[in-house]
């Protein structure tokens, strides 16, 4: 299995001070579904792995965050591509759970659901905590700024 793992906030669309709480919050980095899809039909199982802390910290609950995850489905699937799966952590700092980067039990959980080796997998990513755990589970990661390169430049090195 070819396996892409894609951060959200900042990979694929805008970040925001304290996050993206609402689906009218979402603003999709430009070519960033355009180059999921193109991920997805060059045979990667695309999966978006991400930290929302503001469901526990009562900013938004999982009702809006699956609201979120329609869109972001709804866009990559309208360029004619497939998100395989979207795995988030809801968990705030202080909860000390053991799925928020850079804690690697999003990837645990990934690895068994999908029986894979995420080391295997390219990991595109724009935080300090997602490559901590990156290093830790040994994916190939590749830092993405949508100040400097957009995720789609990204993805073109790699396909």
């Amino acid at each position: 299995m070819k396996l892409a793992l894609v951060g959200r906030d900042g990979v694929i669309n805008q970040c925001h001070e304290r996050g993206v709480h609402h689906r009218t919050q979402l603003h999709f980095i430009d070519g960033s579904l355009a180059a999921l899809a193109q991920l997805s039909k060059a045979g990667y199982t695309v999966i978006v792995v991400t930290h929302q802390p503001g469901i526990s910290r009562g900013l938004f609950d999982l009702d809006e965050l699956e609201a979120i995850h329609s869109e972001l489905t709804r866009g990559v699937e309208g360029e004619g591509g497939e998100i395989a799966a979207i795995f988030y952590c809801p968990h705030d700092q202080q909860d000390r759970c053991h799925c928020a980067p850079p804690a690697t039990g999003l990837l645990d959980v990934i690895e068994i659901e999908f029986d894979c080796d995420t080391a295997e997998a390219y990991y595109f990513y724009h935080s300090e905590p997602e490559q901590q755990m990156i290093a830790s589970k040994g994916c190939k990661g590749i830092f993405c700024n949508a100040e400097d390169r957009r995720l789609m430049d990204m993805i073109n090195e790699v396909i």
